[in-house]
């Protein structure tokens, strides 16, 4: 194999060592070196779906324009920086490789933090970071078709049994959260952090509660406990952040707003679903005047049977 191939196999190896001793000195170590490892993996990657060009001329991350002596031009790589993380998943999917399915922006920020400032969370959330990422390994290994078990022998039980204890509490934390009777739909709650430690470790503090608007949360990562209307507003991010950018990109007013009832960032209104995860209060109707739809944007607190445009029209009036 190449030798940014074996650097990437190196690299991970001395990161998951000293992610095994555990101390907060070879935790920060362990990021910069197992971060390291999984870019120059990802970057194999690409190098091997095109063995016939050169490999700055895929993994070089700035290019200028030259001459080709014919009229036109060609770009050459300028310099010898390689792509970020960003870039990567851009050229995987122009090379068409699957990138993996594994949120790794938290190990990217704790990466960036150490390079930068400092590591201002503490090195549990940085483990929980490392640990939920080894996924990447196998799929990077799959698509190079290479065993990971016979290159990374000697870390190898470390990456099984790290990996199957991290996925038994978080499968703990998500079940937690099934009985609960949501006034509308939930997802992606594997994708909430704990304000404390950063871990997505987060479940509910009394498992057999049905009840949202008595749900509080826990962290099973440091112990931190998160009161409901926090716990309510990481439920909502987690369930709807994406439609809201999506409406927002689309330039339809978010699925993400302030309760007119209570105050809480929790109001939902999706064109599906109207209702406050806070309060349960919902004030989706229709004008008395003019038939129109009331929405949490459309909402008069003073003429809640009125749109917003018939009650700015009746203040009007009233006014005169």
């Amino acid at each position: 194999m190449s030798e940014i191939f074996e650097n990437a196999v190196v690299s991970i190896t001395l990161g998951i060592e000293d992610f095994e001793d555990g101390s907060d000195t070879r935790m920060l170590s362990a990021a910069r070196n197992y971060y390291a490892g999984l870019l120059l993996l990802a970057k194999e990657c690409l190098i091997a779906a095109a063995p016939k060009a050169d490999a700055m001329e895929i993994i070089g991350a700035k290019f200028k324009p030259v001459p080709d002596r014919d009229g036109g031009v060609e770009h050459a790589v300028y310099g010898y920086a390689t792509v970020d993380l960003g870039q990567l998943q851009t050229r995987f999917k122009d090379f068409g490789l699957p990138w993996p399915d594994v949120n790794i922006k938290k190990l990217q920020q704790f990466r960036n933090n150490l390079e930068h400032y400092h590591l201002e969370a503490p090195a549990s959330a940085l483990s929980e970071a490392i640990a939920s990422s080894f996924p990447m390994i196998v799929d990077f290994f799959a698509i190079l078709r290479e065993d990971p078990q016979e290159y990374l022998s000697d870390v190898w039980d470390t990456i099984i049994a790290e990996r199957a204890t991290f996925e038994k509490v978080r499968q703990a934390c998500l079940e937690s959260w099934e009985p609960v009777d949501w006034p509308a739909p939930v997802q992606n709650l594997d994708r909430m952090s704990c304000p404390n430690c950063q871990s997505s470790l987060i479940g509910q503090r009394f498992t057999s509660n049905a009840d949202y608007q008595t749900a509080d949360g826990k962290c099973f990562q440091c112990g931190h406990e998160i009161d409901r209307e926090s716990m309510m507003e990481k439920v909502v991010a987690a369930s709807y952040e994406v439609a809201a950018y999506i409406m927002a990109k689309e330039g339809l007013n978010p699925a993400i707003a302030t309760c007119p009832e209570c105050g809480s960032d929790t109001y939902v209104d999706d064109g599906e679903h109207s209702v406050c995860f806070t309060c349960g209060e919902s004030i989706a109707g229709e004008c008395a005047r003019c038939s129109a739809t009331i929405d949490v944007n459309e909402y008069s607190p003073d003429h809640p049977e009125l749109c917003s445009y018939c009650a700015h029209m009746l203040e009007k009036v009233m006014r005169e």
